[in-house]
């Protein structure tokens, strides 16, 4: 099966669902070809690949660069997560717009996230693997985030339906601003 690549509601973010082999060997997946990418409006430069393993409610973001925004390719290995991407390109339509997606072993759906996003997830499953891919360098000092319980963003997270009742995360991530904070802050730039 050949990669297939679907728009979102949001303007440059798009779900890929990669290249797949089955046989009685087992399964053979590939998440990334740079020329197919391409050919699908995705042209930028992978120069970084991690994977992050989280326990169940450990949650992350929504984090953003200023300098050198990084674009993001992000796949679950093992469990689920619930992931999403907050557009903060002033110039977009969807600025100010989030995206949400379910990704988990089973559906093997890639996420495309665009440079100038905001993003944060929590792992819904106990070992929780992901991996992703990003662009540019990451750069401590140009670092923020956005809190991820913005009550103006009402973000659907799906803690009752996964039995999450503690949230597990930095002091830092519990205390970004909002999202009206931060467009506050820019406006003034």
């Amino acid at each position: 099966m050949a990669f297939e690549f679907f728009n979102t509601e949001i303007e440059d973010l798009i779900i890929i669902k990669p290249h797949e082999f089955v046989d009685c060997r087992g399964i053979y997946r590939k998440n990334y070809e740079k020329k197919i990418f391409s050919q699908n409006g995705i042209k930028c430069d992978f120069t970084e690949c991690s994977d992050l393993y989280s326990v169940k409610g450990a949650l992350r973001g929504l984090h953003y660069q200023t300098e050198n925004s990084q674009a993001k390719l992000i796949h679950v290995i093992k469990g689920k997560l619930y992931d999403v991407a907050l557009d903060l390109r002033p110039e977009s339509k969807t600025y100010g717009k989030y995206h949400a997606e379910l990704l988990d072993e089973k559906d093997h759906k890639v996420i495309f996230i665009p440079e100038g996003f905001a993003h944060g997830f929590i792992s819904l499953t106990e070992d929780t693997i992901f991996s992703y891919q990003c662009s540019g360098k990451y750069i401590p000092e140009s670092c923020g985030g956005i809190i991820w319980n913005d009550p103006n963003l009402d973000i659907p997270w799906p803690l009752k339906e996964y039995g999450i009742n503690k949230i597990i995360a930095t002091e830092k991530d519990m205390r970004w601003p909002t999202f009206a904070e931060y467009d506050n802050m820019m406006r003034k730039k």
